[in-house]
């Protein structure tokens, strides 16, 4: 009983003339709305310009990262009793890098020998693994992102002509940063 008075009211709506122009109304508002969302650009769409944009931002966070242990590093050379006012330079061996999932395919051919024997050849293929977002762009699918690797850290402070403090400078900023400690570099300073 919905349906007939649904259809009653659709029929009424196209015979008056105010109908039938909100049908075309609608119509041809859609009509632009399609249209222009095929001329204007999307925001969502990689494109060169974002990769070099992303890659910026990325030395950008590698920066950061350092400056950050090399604060981290600061207050933590400060509280070792003698060692004064430290100075910390921190250097990196490389960026941060994403990792991305990969799925391996296995199979096994049989080739056949001249002397009648059968041999099997395995091969592997690696690959990674796509998704596509909302947009229908595809990206591989990022598992983590791993932090910058450091290269080396130098440290300067009045403390470290003291070999008890230099040691405990060393030990310090080499468990701290995560560094072997021939990669950390203790001087004394000035001052």
């Amino acid at each position: 009983m919905d349906e007939e008075k649904q259809n009653r009211v659709l029929q009424k709506l196209l015979h008056s003339d105010t109908g039938r122009k909100a049908v075309v109304a609608f119509g041809l508002l859609g009509i632009l709305l399609i249209f222009l969302s095929s001329v204007l650009p999307s925001g969502t769409k990689s494109t060169g310009s974002t990769q070099a944009a992303s890659s910026a931002t990325a030395q950008t966070t590698d920066e950061a990262y350092a400056k950050q242990l090399e604060q981290e590093l600061t207050e933590t050379i400060g509280r070792i009793r003698g060692a004064g006012t430290p100075h910390v330079l921190v250097t990196l061996e490389q960026g941060s890098a994403q990792v991305y999932a990969q799925e391996e395919k296995h199979s096994t051919q049989q080739q056949d020998g001249s002397s009648g024997t059968g041999q099997n050849a395995d091969s592997t293929e690696t690959g990674y693994i796509i998704v596509k977002d909302a947009d229908g762009n595809e990206h591989a699918l990022q598992v983590t992102r791993q932090q910058p690797k450091v290269q080396g850290v130098v440290v300067t402070c009045p403390g470290a002509e003291q070999p008890t403090v230099q040691q405990a400078i060393l030990n310090a900023v080499s468990v701290a940063a995560g560094v072997d400690s021939t990669r950390v570099c203790v001087v004394a300073s000035g001052g």
